[in-house]
Parts: structure tokens; C-alpha cells; sequence
């Protein structure tokens, strides 16, 4: 699996793109970037499996919600996410399992302070024999 990710200029929120060698590995690397960019620490610990689903109209909006998904696990449950493993993806749904550990303050610091993630400009599309995406953060 081939995959890279970065961040993109916005006057007022944070960007991020991602890329990979197929729609399925993106949406199993975008979520793992958003969760680098937003703690720093170890990943390690017991990994609890959290089910995962989602409809929306294009694959751009199920990327919204997936990310989604990764700000309110940290915000709302304390648990930083450690691993993606897709199992469906289709035109309008998901369906994955989240690998998720407790969140710790002597180990974990908080990075980006992503409140939410954004549908405004949100895109999933090939580009050049790859597949990108890129999303807006609220910070």
C-alpha cells in the first residue's frame, strides 16, 4: 500500500489531502492522517474494535462522516484511533471497523484542535492513476 498525505492552505480552517493507489486504501489512510495530525504520541495498547457504518451521497460525503467519526471518538470518548479496517464501500455506504485505544495525557498531546470537519469543498476523484482526497477542518 502506497499512500501520502498532507495539508492544504485555507484562510480560516486547516485542509487536508490525502492520496492512495485505490479508493479502499484511501479510506482506510485519510482517517489514520486526521488522527496523526490531531494527537501525537504512542499507539500502543490493548486496541478495542468499534463497528462503523454510513450512507451519503457520494464518496465524499461518506468521507465527511468517516473523519467525523475520528474527531468525535477523541473529543467525546477519550479514544484516539489506531487502525481502519474497511469492509464495504459502495456508491452510498460504508462499513468499517475502528481500532481505537484509550486516550492518555501523560503520552498523548493534543496537535491540530480539529472541532469538526467540514463539507465545504470536499472532494474524492482520481488524479492520475491514484485516488485523492481532501477535506476542510474546523480548528
Amino acid at each position: 500500500m502506497t499512500s501520502g498525505s498532507g495539508s492544504l492552505e485555507h484562510t480560516a480552517d486547516l485542509g487536508l489531502w490525502v492520496e492512495a493507489d485505490s479508493l479502499f486504501e484511501l479510506f482506510e489512510a485519510a482517517p489514520m492522517a486526521l488522527a496523526e495530525l490531531m494527537v501525537s504520541g504512542p499507539r500502543q495498547g490493548e486496541i478495542l474494535w468499534l463497528p462503523f457504518n454510513a450512507t451519503g451521497a457520494d464518496h465524499a460525503e461518506l468521507l465527511v462522516a468517516l473523519l467525523s467519526e475520528v474527531v468525535y471518538l477523541w473529543d467525546a470518548e477519550s479514544l484516539l484511533l489506531v487502525g481502519v479496517k474497511l469492509r464495504r464501500l459502495g456508491e452510498g455506504s460504508l462499513e468499517a471497523r475502528l481500532g481505537v485505544i484509550p486516550a492518555d495525557p501523560d503520552c498523548h498531546q493534543q496537535g491540530e484542535p480539529v472541532k469538526a470537519v467540514t463539507y465545504h469543498q470536499a472532494k474524492v476523484e482520481p488524479q492520475g492513476g491514484r485516488w485523492r482526497g481532501e477535506v476542510y477542518l474546523d480548528v
